[in-house]
């Protein structure tokens, strides 16, 4: 026996040409120019056992040898082929991956007659059909939907030109939104032949490759050449939400938005008593801060793009989910506090906008304070003035709160503290199960904002409240402002105050969409820059870079028949209130973008505008999102975004003129070379903008090393050296305050701080070999990202609910359950239907000692020769016992040789590929050596951006290999992240 031959279209890369992949034909189309009607050619949907999906095209003089024999739904074997990146500007592609297949002259095609692994009749990336009005303006890709025929299908019969059409029209529905669908000419007459057969009702249809259309306002699903429709499918898709309609569960109703009501009141002890009604709904409560959990770091490094907190991890901040490296992270406040009334006690958590808010200091201003700090582990006391103090609280109740029992909370809205008129401590009460509470343990079960302590990131969403009736009158929305002690109120004034400042219908800036004008942001304009085209003629209208509380920037753009009012209306520095605009998502054609953002803001003629006193709200004056200069070159390969750096300058040429072969003229040029210590980049800055520099330096005197921040440089490559240039948006800060700049400097003092530079290399692949598990546990970091080959006994296999993980059908990594969505953050978009895939945990052995595994999904489909779906299916749900047929078993295992397993000492390991039994083809080994490096193996072996809870330990018998880490496949998936990105 030997390993699978067959790469799968994951591994696909442009590298070489002798592929040999086993595929299903799942659609075929002609393609033909709309201008000229030339036919330019096949295309073609593959699909691999894996559910990887890939275009394929056969350009027009190869079809010849093609006619007849490419058949829709056919597997085939196909060999030595191009694979080919896409540019980035072609539309209405059928397929979301950045690659594609092109037939050559040498290119082998061939039926598979072989009992091969299944591969599925259909594979699809289904969107949910809410998610199609936002999408309609990317015209880059047709969208694959499922959902139930709402209504019957009409047939409109109209001329166009003289010539006769048709259209037919109807509805779905996926149980939270409806979409509008049109099928055009014979496309919807076959669909109408379609539906006369006899269906089973509800009718559930899945189209596949629709185009996006807009008409009149109307967004539509339309028939594209590529495009096709499946009635009743056997997909998993179909059978799901046939279950769902069957257990009343499929049909969702949203809440009303109700946050300009007035939010209901509750004691310590009716808090605890909540409902799942109040699920997501924001409640207050009239407390006491009796103090702060001290034992817990009072603020946290976080990611600002992602919202999650990020770890030191290899002496790198690096987030677990955007996999980006923060050389300067920033950091917000991680309050937790332990509040009372006379009914019991309570666990706050501080949001830290809030915490900004009433004390007027940010981190990095008490970190800086060495009156308040010390020596870095003192609690602030600019903090400590908080305790003892009453506070009209607004809190979220979460599912956690209601459902699973979690006592802590975390408040949205913090009012300014009141007299306090008695002690309301219910310590003088018997029998308290509170008070014996330690806040510093609660947090590990209910974490803290933006970050959770385990392993599952939730998306923050906009809390509801609690329907009531206010009384009409008007009030004005006064924003956020510091504490201020105020005279004796009324009743009433005090309860119409305290809604005001409950209330809030402002939005982050993360959480602006498409769809909809009647947005309220509060922000500060950092940055005005006019764009410039390639004769370098600068455009009229105007774009401005705004930034929020939450870190969160975008960029605003304004027309040209706009930029003299809002030249009046706006200054650069200021912070703002702004209403009523539009958000679009940037297309494919917008390059260079200041901002790793998929949305950009539109000012409109009913875009207004208030200016904001700085006492009444805080918004940095800044923000960056830094890069490692060790992974700037990586941006150079892109067109997409610009960077932001910071470094050492250690050599500054003055300005000059350098001559510009392509335009037959000088052109002013200053180059610097700068370092963060690990590498150097060199600088070059052109034109006026050098001139400026040049002119700065010349007339200000600045502290030697200068330290340079280039905010959106455009990032190229060079004779193999990184250089990162002016753009139309760059700006530049020299010695500016920031805390970047503060940790360099204290950096250049110090003896590791070095100018010298150390280049990465690859490790070349090795030939596959095999070894023994005490050789395996014995490697060094040569084999980092290597394959090799061990032949075990399987021992015990791990029976748990978690013996599968759910997979992105765009870019097949691995997703997570987020507030009843699957979401996929690296695409940035909810997943109403992913794939699934195995990951079962075994303990294997040979005469040298034991290993523990994990079989990811091929090996496992291989010998089962069924999918996540059919067993589960089979099973009902619950763990499949015939996977228990592993144990006591010999098996030939390939095994994936992680950076953990060599840094981290990790005994897990993952096997890719196996097969039963030790006898085998020898040769095997030596045609391995040959085959292409996995995605794994070809990708960059950065630093692990993940947590594991001490998995290396040696454990021999079954009972401590399995109780001593209970569940342990619910930290496998942090290693799939690793391993699949």
């Amino acid at each position: 026996m030997s390993f699978n031959k067959y790469d799968t279209v994951e591994d696909l890369n442009d590298s070489k040409h002798d592929w040999l992949l086993r595929v299903r034909a799942q659609a075929i189309w002609k393609g033909i120019t709309k201008e000229t009607k030339e036919f330019r050619g096949y295309n073609v949907i593959f699909v691999d056992d894996c559910n990887g999906r890939i275009h394929g095209f056969i350009a027009a003089a190869l079809c010849v040898k093609y006619e007849g024999y490419l058949i829709e739904g056919q597997i085939y074997k196909l060999n030595d082929f191009s694979v080919k990146y896409y540019n980035g500007d072609e539309t209405s592609r059928s397929v979301r991956t950045d690659k594609h297949i092109y037939f050559t002259n040498e290119t082998k095609f061939m039926k598979d007659e072989d009992d091969g692994m299944k591969i599925e009749q259909q594979s699809f990336d289904f969107f949910c059909l809410e998610d199609v009005q936002n999408t309609k303006n990317d015209n880059r890709y047709l969208i694959d939907v499922v959902g139930v025929l709402d209504g019957t299908p009409t047939k409109i019969e109209y001329k166009k030109d003289g010539v006769e059409k048709s259209n037919v029209k109807f509805m779905l529905h996926d149980g939270r939104s409806y979409a509008n669908v049109t099928f055009f000419n014979e496309f919807g007459d076959s669909f109408l032949k379609a539906m006369k057969e006899d269906v089973e009702h509800p009718v559930i249809i899945i189209i596949a490759s629709a185009k996006i259309n807009e008409w009149n306002d109307e967004v539509s699903l339309t028939n594209y050449p590529a495009t096709r429709f499946y009635i009743n499918s056997s997909h998993h898709s179909v059978k799901e939400i046939r279950s769902r309609i069957a257990d009343n569960s499929f049909y969702v109703t949203k809440l009303e938005d109700q946050d300009d009501k007035e939010i209901p009141a509750f004691t310590v002890k009716d808090l605890f008593k909540l409902t799942e009604d109040y699920i997501e709904k924001i409640v207050q409560c009239k407390v006491i801060v009796k103090k702060f959990d001290k034992k817990v770091k009072w603020y946290t490094n976080f990611c600002a793009k992602c919202d999650i907190d990020i770890e030191l991890i290899e002496k790198k901040y690096q987030c677990r989910e955007c996999r980006k490296i923060y050389p300067y992270p920033d950091k917000r406040y991680q309050l937790t506090s332990l509040c009372s009334d006379n009914t019991g006690t309570v666990p706050i958590i501080w949001t830290d906008e809030e915490v900004i808010r009433l004390c007027g200091k940010t981190v990095y201003d008490i970190i800086a304070d060495d009156e308040e700090v010390e020596d870095g582990d003192k609690f602030p006391t600019t903090l400590q003035e908080f305790e003892k103090k009453e506070y009209n609280i607004t809190l979220i109740v979460t599912k956690e709160n209601v459902k699973e029992g979690s006592k802590v909370y975390t408040a949205t809205k913090i009012a300014a503290p009141n007299e306090m008129s008695g002690n309301h401590s219910p310590t003088q009460k018997k029998n308290t199960e509170v008070k014996a509470t330690e806040i510093s343990n609660l947090t590990m079960s209910s974490p803290p904002t933006g970050n959770s302590t385990t392993e599952k990131v939730r998306v923050r969403k906009r809390p509801d409240v609690i329907q009531c009736t206010l009384q009409e009158t008007t009030v004005t929305n006064v924003g956020k402002f510091k504490c201020l002690k105020t005279e004796s109120q009324s009743i009433h004034e005090k309860k119409k105050k305290q809604v005001v400042m409950s209330s809030n219908s402002y939005v982050h800036l993360r959480n602006v969409e498409t769809g909809r004008t009647d947005w309220k942001i509060k922000i500060r304009i950092i940055r005005e820059w006019r764009g410039v085209s390639l004769t370098g003629e600068r455009f009229k209208g105007y774009n401005l870079l705004l930034l929020d509380a939450k870190n969160v920037r975008m960029v605003a753009y304004v027309p040209e028949w706009l930029t003299e009012k809002m030249q009046r209306l706006f200054t650069v520095g200021n912070m703002y209130t702004v209403t009523n605009f539009q958000v679009k998502q940037y297309t494919a054609n917008d390059k260079w973008r200041c901002v790793n953002n998929d949305r950009q803001i539109l000012f409109t003629n009913n875009t207004t505008a208030k200016q904001i006193h700085e006492s009444e709200y805080f918004i940095p004056n800044n923000h960056f999102d830094f890069f490692e200069m060790e992974e700037l070159s990586n941006l150079a390969k892109q067109n997409v975004y610009l960077a932001d750096a910071v470094g050492v300058v250690i050599k500054r040429d003055n300005l000059r003129p350098v001559r510009n072969t392509k335009l037959g003229t000088d052109q002013m040029q200053v180059r610097m070379k700068m370092t963060d210590g690990k590498k150097k980049i060199n600088v070059i800055f052109w034109d006026k903008f050098a001139e400026d520099f040049q002119q700065d330096i010349d007339s200000n005197q600045y502290e030697e090393p200068l330290i340079l921040i280039i905010a959106s440089g455009k990032v190229g490559v060079w004779k193999e050296e990184t250089d990162i240039c002016n753009f139309s948006p760059t700006v530049y800060f020299i010695n500016y305050k920031h805390h970047s700049v503060q940790q360099l400097r204290k950096l250049i003092s110090e003896a590791n701080f070095s100018l010298d530079i150390t280049y990465s290399t690859s490790q070349p692949r090795k030939p596959l070999r095999f070894c023994t598990v005490e050789e395996i546990k014995n490697f060094n970091q040569d084999y980092i990202l290597q394959e090799v080959v061990c032949q075990v006994h399987i021992k015990f296999v791990e029976d748990n609910e978690t013996w599968f993980y759910p997979r992105c059908t765009t870019c097949y990594k691995q997703i997570q359950f987020v507030e009843g969505y699957h979401i996929c953050i690296r695409c940035k978009r909810r997943v109403p239907h992913p794939d699934k895939k195995f990951a079962i945990c075994v303990m294997a052995s040979d005469k040298t000692g034991d290993i523990e595994i994990i079989l990811m999904d091929r090996p496992v489909r291989y010998a089962f020769g069924k999918n996540v779906f059919d067993v589960l299916q089979q099973y009902k749900g619950k763990f499949p016992t015939m996977l228990k047929s592993l144990e006591n078993q010999d098996y030939t295992i390939k095994l994936q040789i992680l950076e953990v397993n060599i840094q981290k000492q990790s005994e897990m390991y993952l096997a890719t590929d196996m097969f039963k039994g030790f006898n085998f083809d020898g040769n095997c080994l030596n045609e391995e050596t040959n085959v292409k490096a996995t995605e794994i193996s070809a990708g960059e072996p950065s630093g692990s951006s993940y947590h594991l809870d001490n998995m290396s330990e040696r454990l021999r018998q079954k009972g401590s290999f399995w109780s001593t880490t209970n569940n342990r496949l619910s930290q496998f998936p942090l290693i799939m992240v690793f391993m699949l990105f």
